[in-house]
């Protein structure tokens, strides 16, 4: 067996060992309220499987030793992490803001992984470890979270028709959110990685007009194991 294969069966592994140590009622909960747990066990083969995919497309493209910032980092995310610190020896920096999701998370990393240097931070991604800047950023389907930003869920998503549209609701959104891209985009290094799927390329390539930055945006998309996203990469510069 060659070395590359040796590491990603042991990703496999441990990401399997976390998955099995999680709690999925309360993951069940956060996530869904009702029918959560179930829906889980449906997808935990497609967050293993997946989540490889688009680690070994990052992993492509990131530098070993470098550090990353993950956007509302949860499950489905546990695959790439994993691998970046593991493969690439890369620093993770995962936040969300949900606390509960956060401490169910790192209770199974602990029990599961404890060697492994990965902890969820509850937090907002634009001010955890202040002053520090990435070399990637990872922001996937948090622009489109229905839960936070309703209205800018529904346009991106093409499910509220032009003469049904709150319009003064979605100027507020949108303003946020821009708040927010634009917070994201100062923690990124130059040159560097954003992660991101289709529906929210346009907030980064706002920030880089702003900044005068250019962008190359990849062609080749991996599907997202939750939500089925189509996600790629931006390079910036």
């Amino acid at each position: 067996m060659r070395r590359g294969e040796a590491d990603w069966r042991a990703v496999t592994k441990l990401t399997e060992r976390v998955l099995e140590r999680l709690d999925w009622q309360a993951l069940g909960e956060i996530y869904f309220h009702w029918g959560g747990e179930q829906f889980w066990q449906e997808r935990r083969p497609r967050v293993v499987e997946l989540g490889e995919v688009l680690a070994m497309r990052l992993l492509q493209q990131v530098p070993k030793g470098g550090a990353s910032l993950w956007v509302g980092a949860g499950v489905a995310e546990l695959p790439v992490l994993i691998a970046e610190v593991l493969m690439h020896e890369r620093t993770v920096t995962a936040a969300n803001l949900r606390e509960r999701e956060c401490e169910v998370l790192n209770a199974g990393l602990l029990v599961a992984v404890p060697e492994v240097a990965l902890r969820f931070i509850a937090g907002d991604a634009r001010t955890v470890e202040p002053g520090r800047l990435f070399d990637h950023i990872g922001c996937i389907s948090v622009f489109t979270d229905p839960e936070t930003w309703p209205v800018i869920s529904d346009v991106a998503y093409g499910r509220v028709a032009p003469v049904q549209l709150d319009v003064e609701r979605f100027l507020a959104e949108r303003e946020a959110t821009r708040e927010v891209a634009k917070g994201l985009f100062a923690r990124l290094a130059r040159p560097g990685l954003v992660t991101t799927s289709a529906e929210e390329v346009a907030w980064f390539l706002e920030q880089a007009e702003v900044h005068g930055a250019t962008v190359d945006a990849s062609e080749d998309l991996v599907e997202t194991a939750v939500v089925g996203d189509p996600v790629g990469f931006l390079t910036v510069r």
